[in-house]
């Protein structure tokens, strides 16, 4: 939750109704399921917990907050309250309000993964499959939308005081957040690359199968015979239709840069070497046949990367060379190399946790140790230099005041809902067993 768009409901409410009626997901084994809440004649199963839990995991990339299953359980129980509120006023949002909200989620996924089939797969590794998840993501924003309505009928806009700000300003300080750090940054990148006699190796192997392809011998024949993708080596090499997005760059170019029915020369991508064949094109999808031979990899081809970039650095410290100037010579990373290795301002909390490490122990105008990073197999080393640091004091009163108006706010929604909650709760029967009575 930033500072700048404090929502009006508590982070977990989004994930308060997440699963009030689940069940354990197919294709897993079935658990001994028991009910650990009832609320007015509705009951809450261990197995919804779970599932909650599953969707809270999906949708949060921080530090999970501790004993999160009691919290999700006494938030569904909070929920539920509010729903029973909402059937006995006939309370009803339209079914377009909910499909839009579904609707928008669902981009907002595909957007940051890039693909659908990528969505696929994270809901995949959740325990999930797309069906249970869109069913969950129904009922979790259904449940949302009719909270928000009767909440909103229920307090309307909350206001405060210039009084009450400053009061919780002084109450609240030790919480106050700061401004964002902004980090202005440089790097060089080094790719960790296989032995070039090995890479020679593997063309000749690579150049053999196509030759033996061009007089005539069958694409997917061969595939079966000597792809090392596996996978796709038992269909002939057939990867099925799909659009750019879903492959390597390096692949896609050459794959959709074919005549139907082409062969394309040997694409180098991180995973080795490929032929690949056209076969159809539908709209703005194809379909292709590949054959990879694999490059080995080794240890000695990170040693030898980590030596490259270790001898800039040192180079540099010596005063060989300036940074800018060993940016632009040796970094693999073109696009900021011909800028002397410039990359720009970013937010420290927005980088990966290996580059914040690094970035928090080093002043102005000086260079980290040399960071290794891990992206999909490929392995690349960086040096980073910190050029300009701002941010990261506290939030005053006198230059963020909406700011902190909108933490008082909040504040207030909070305390006032509670209250309502409590008001609800005495009107209904609640039974809160707990996650650890099993029966």
């Amino acid at each position: 939750m930033t500072i700048h768009s404090i929502p009006r409901y508590f982070p977990l409410l989004l994930l308060l109704a997440l699963v009030l009626a689940g069940r354990p997901v197919q294709g897993q084994q079935q658990l001994v399921d028991y009910v650990v809440a009832v609320v007015d004649n509705e009951i809450i199963l261990y197995s919804d917990v779970l599932e909650a839990l599953k969707m809270y995991r999906m949708q949060e990339t921080e530090e999970e907050p501790e004993d999160l299953p009691n919290q999700l359980l006494k938030d569904m129980i909070d929920t539920r309250v509010v729903l029973a509120y909402a059937r006995r006023d006939s309370v009803r949002v339209p079914a377009e309000q909910v499909n839009g909200a579904v609707r928008q989620i669902i981009d907002q996924y595909t957007e940051r993964l890039g693909s659908e089939e990528a969505l696929e797969q994270l809901v995949a590794n959740s325990g999930m499959n797309m069906r249970d998840w869109n069913r969950l993501l129904r009922r979790q924003k259904e449940e949302e939308l009719l909270q928000r309505r009767l909440e909103e009928d229920r307090f309307g806009e909350v206001r405060v005081t210039g009084l009450e700000v400053a009061r919780y300003y002084e109450t609240h300080y030790e919480t106050i957040p700061s401004n964002p750090v902004q980090l202005d940054l440089s790097h060089i990148m080094i790719t960790s690359r296989p032995d070039p006699e090995v890479v020679a190796a593997m063309n000749a192997r690579i150049e053999e199968i196509r030759r033996r392809i061009a007089e005539g011998e069958d694409f997917g024949e061969m595939a079966r015979r000597y792809s090392e993708d596996l996978n796709s080596a038992r269909n002939g090499g057939d990867l099925g239709f799909f659009s750019r997005g879903t492959f390597m760059a390096d692949f896609e170019e050459a794959a959709f840069a074919l005549e139907t029915g082409g062969v394309s020369p040997a694409v180098q991508t991180d995973v080795g070497l490929h032929i690949i064949k056209l076969e159809e094109r539908r709209d703005d999808q194809i379909r292709v046949r590949h054959i990879l031979i694999q490059i080995p990899k080794t240890d000695d081809d990170d040693d030898r990367a980590m030596e490259t970039i270790s001898m800039l650095r040192q180079r540099i410290l010596d005063g060989d060379e300036t940074f800018s100037d060993a940016a632009s010579k040796y970094s693999e990373d073109l696009a900021s190399a011909s800028e002397g290795g410039h990359i720009g301002e970013f937010m420290l909390d927005q980088l990966l946790p290996q580059y914040q490490d690094a970035l928090n122990t080093i002043s102005i105008d000086e260079m980290t140790e040399p960071i290794k990073v891990v992206d999909q197999g490929a392995v690349s080393y960086h040096i980073m230099r910190l050029n300009d640091r701002t941010g990261g004091d506290k939030y005053t009163l006198d230059d963020h005041f909406q700011e902190i108006t909108n933490l008082a706010k909040f504040a207030k929604w909070s305390e006032e809902r509670e209250r309502w909650l409590k008001d609800l709760r005495r009107e209904l029967y609640i039974d809160e067993r707990g996650l650890d009575t099993q029966p």
